[in-house]
């Protein structure tokens, strides 16, 4: 019972949510401004090392540490950390051999004053990677000093916290690995810029970016990872699947986490799995300049770069939004994301009085369920260039159909048919402006296709089997009383034919 607890928490937030004291954002990735995390400091420590790393831990009882309100023992033992140890080197070669940048050392051996404040001593004793065995957290990464290297001068040192898992285990724990993953891919980032790249008072602008990614890249160091597909089946959160309208920048509830699911998305969609180091590496060359950046730009660039300039993040957010839609009881095998018949079944809506709002520029979408009924359908906006709405229709042996509905005079209008189940898929555009609500609403008005006796939208040859027939049985239907004489006869077929050939 106490593993299967441990589980289902740590599967829901690897950093248990404790790590920044602000309320902008939760990340594994400390703000050291806000909150006292330092190099732990055992009574009788121990330490194991390899080519790139070094863990430290004590296998003594006598230290504890008070964390949120409660104090944890800090023991380990060495086959816990030598588990770890190994786990790092094989995520670390991983990377390395992705073209991913190499964390850097922590301090500069050469110097040999001991007194001097970046002498090796004051990181660990030498310039490996440092991890320390305790318990601030499920795992974190504290970046510690600059490292002004081109190309990516922005970049820093940092160093790791893994939990001791309260001790009970001698090797990592295989639904544990992803952290190994995660955490080291936060040092990774590191060298590339800090994630306090925001405004005063938002200093985690961009730390959506490092939870996504880290998210991500568990599943591409430890394939078999069930973290991001246990938060996507989880209907009962915040997720882009059951709040597909939400941003991908959205920075509250650990959403960050949750939407790994786009990076996941631009790696399946675009057959490309660079293009997660390709926004990490434009990002860390915009970060150097030292201005606050944006990241939908380096989006926008990463998705023209891989498609040789076929698409842009406009393209990227249509069709992630398709993706999502096709998810949980609607999936379709081997179409889409590649586990989509694990995750939840997205969310749609169906209230057509509602006033619909959605940001610009920033990948919200909407499911909207219309009526299987004859209608045409109005969709009206004040930014007939910031939204996208596609019709997905449904036929009666499930293959769907997609049609890009564009806007006339500022008013977006199509039809729909009782034969099919229809959605309304509304989805931001990209256009490199600034964030604005999208308002939009949905009328609709009986469809009456004069000479259309089926229904289907279409006039053709079944029509005109079927007046004839109505003639034959003395029966009347205004659809295809063409003359209006409030009889069916020749005349209306003759008519109906003409529409048919006009």
């Amino acid at each position: 019972m106490l593993q299967f607890i441990k589980i289902t928490i740590y599967s829901i937030f690897i950093c248990n949510g404790i790590i920044k004291a602000d309320s902008y954002n939760n990340s594994c990735i400390t703000d050291i401004r806000n909150r006292e995390i330092y190099r732990n400091d055992f009574t009788f420590p121990d330490s194991i090392q390899s080519e790139n790393f070094v863990i430290h831990f004590t296998v003594s009882n006598v230290d504890s540490q008070f964390v949120n309100g409660q104090w944890f023992n800090l023991q380990s033992n060495y086959g816990y950390a030598q588990s770890i140890l190994d786990h790092l080197e094989i995520a670390l070669t991983k990377y390395l051999q992705a073209g991913w940048e190499d964390i850097p050392p922590d301090c500069d051996e050469t110097v040999s004053d001991i007194n001097s404040v970046d002498h090796c001593i004051n990181f660990g004793g030498n310039s490996l990677y440092d991890v320390y065995i305790s318990n601030d957290a499920a795992g974190m990464v504290v970046p510690e000093n600059p490292y002004s290297v081109l190309p990516y001068t922005g970049g820093y040192t940092s160093y790791m916290k893994i939990s001791t898992l309260l001790n009970q285990y001698e090797a990592l724990p295989s639904w544990n690995y992803h952290v190994v993953a995660h955490e080291l891919h936060h040092s990774i980032q590191l060298r590339y810029g800090y994630s306090v790249s925001g405004s005063p008072g938002q200093y985690m602008y961009n730390g959506w970016l490092f939870e996504q990614t880290a998210t991500y890249m568990e599943n591409v160091i430890y394939p078999e990872s069930f973290h991001l597909r246990t938060m996507l089946a989880n209907c009962n959160v915040v997720t882009p699947l059951t709040y597909p309208n939400y941003n991908i920048d959205y920075p509250a509830e650990i959403y960050p986490y949750r939407s790994a699911l786009w990076q996941k998305f631009l790696v399946e969609s675009l057959e490309d799995s660079s293009i997660v180091r390709y926004i990490w590496e434009d990002y860390g060359l915009e970060y150097a300049i030292g201005n606050p950046v944006s990241l939908f730009p380096i989006y926008n660039n990463a998705v023209e770069y891989v498609t040789n300039g076929q698409n842009n993040l406009s393209d990227a957010y249509t069709n992630y939004s398709i993706w999502r839609y096709f998810t949980g009881d609607r999936s379709i095998v081997n179409e889409h994301f590649n586990e989509s018949i694990s995750y939840c079944t997205s969310t749609t809506r169906d209230d057509l009085q509602h006033l619909f709002s959605i940001d610009t520029e920033k990948g919200g979408a909407y499911f909207i369920d219309l009526p299987s009924e004859n209608l045409n359908i109005f969709v009206m906006t004040d930014f007939p260039n910031d939204v996208l709405f596609t019709h997905l229709e449904i036929d009666q042996n499930n293959n769907a159909n997609l049609v890009e509905i564009y806007p006339q005079d500022d008013l977006f209008s199509f039809n729909i048919f009782s034969d099919f189940t229809n959605v309304l898929i509304a989805n931001s555009n990209y256009n490199n402006l600034e964030s604005n609500d999208i308002i939009f609403s949905i009328l609709t008005e009986e469809l009456n296709l004069l000479g259309d006796v089926n229904f289907d939208g279409n006039l053709n040859v079944l029509d005109v089997v079927i007046l004839v027939n109505l003639i034959f049985e003395n029966e009347y239907n205004i659809t295809v009383d063409l003359n209006d004489d409030q009889t069916l006869d020749v005349i209306d077929v003759v008519l109906l034919v003409n529409l048919i050939l006009s």
